[in-house]
């Protein structure tokens, strides 16, 4: 087996459980946290840390199925989280490679990005397709963002020791 390969099959049968595990969490203990009258969401912080650490084809790879895993999670019928973690996991990705600094200031305005970014989709969605009152929508996204945030100094140290014995 060559090297590529081998390192190739590590990445998976690390990220592979990480995933599974981090979606269980996400579908079956977090929606029972509330954390200033909000759900947090930690696959999107997952995928920020795989994707500012290990480059452009893991973080779009990982993204895709964060997001598909998330849509699922939240019962959601659309591909709302897998368009939005693919897209952000290639951006970061391929910045992380280029322009980025992989550190802590980075992974946090990142997070905060992508917490941004899928707050805003969830309230774009519901306000235009259910008409609920665009201002008490921020009001909850504001908390989501929050209540995720908590978890972007966990996320960040579990994601630099994964990338390193990768």
């Amino acid at each position: 087996m060559s090297e590529g390969k081998r390192r190739a099959a590590v990445k998976i049968f690390i990220l592979g459980p990480y995933l599974v595990l981090l979606y269980l969490l996400q579908a079956t203990v977090f929606p029972r946290v509330l954390l200033f009258g909000a759900k947090p969401m930690i696959l999107p912080l997952a995928a920020v840390g795989v994707a500012l650490f290990g480059g452009c084809v893991e973080g779009g790879v990982f993204g895709l199925f964060a997001g598909m895993l998330m849509d699922l999670a939240c019962n959601q019928p659309t591909v709302e989280f897998t368009l939005l973690l693919t897209f952000t996991g290639l951006l970061l990705g391929t910045l992380s490679d280029t322009a980025l600094v992989q550190g802590f200031p980075s992974f946090l305005l990142s997070a905060v990005a992508e917490l941004v970014l899928c707050s805003a989709f969830q309230v774009l969605i519901l306000a235009v397709l259910r008409g609920a009152p665009p201002m008490l929508l921020l009001g909850a996204a504001l908390r989501q963002c929050l209540s995720s945030l908590v978890f972007a100094i966990p996320f960040y140290y579990i994601s630099r020791f994964l990338s390193r014995i990768m």
